[in-house]
């Protein structure tokens, strides 16, 4: 017998909330969970993450940032550092040459 490998499915809150409240409207727990091919202890903790609140869902999501957009914050922060030194500079510079601001 050939072994099939199963792909792990990846949900979104809002697509949890919506499989919960079908289960719920199901005849029974063990038909709605058949209908979407989940296990009873995934739709328990679904469930319970409901009843605290929509913010334990958000918790297993991805980050709400990549990687690449913090390297550009850091380097925007970077760069904005850069020019407030440089104007501090032609401050002083004017200072010295007695320049008007």
């Amino acid at each position: 017998m050939v072994e099939l490998k199963s792909t792990r499915r990846i949900f979104t809150p809002q697509q949890k909330f919506e499989i919960v409240q079908a289960v719920k409207a199901s005849p029974t727990v063990k038909s709605g969970l058949d209908r979407f091919q989940i296990t009873h202890g995934m739709y328990s903790k679904w469930a319970r993450q409901l009843e605290v609140g929509i913010g334990a869902c958000l918790r297993n999501t991805k980050p709400l940032k990549p990687a690449e957009t913090r390297q550009l914050e850091a380097e925007n922060k970077t760069l904005k550092e850069m020019v407030l030194n440089l104007s501090h500079q032609v401050c002083e510079l004017k200072k010295v040459l007695r320049l008007p601001n």
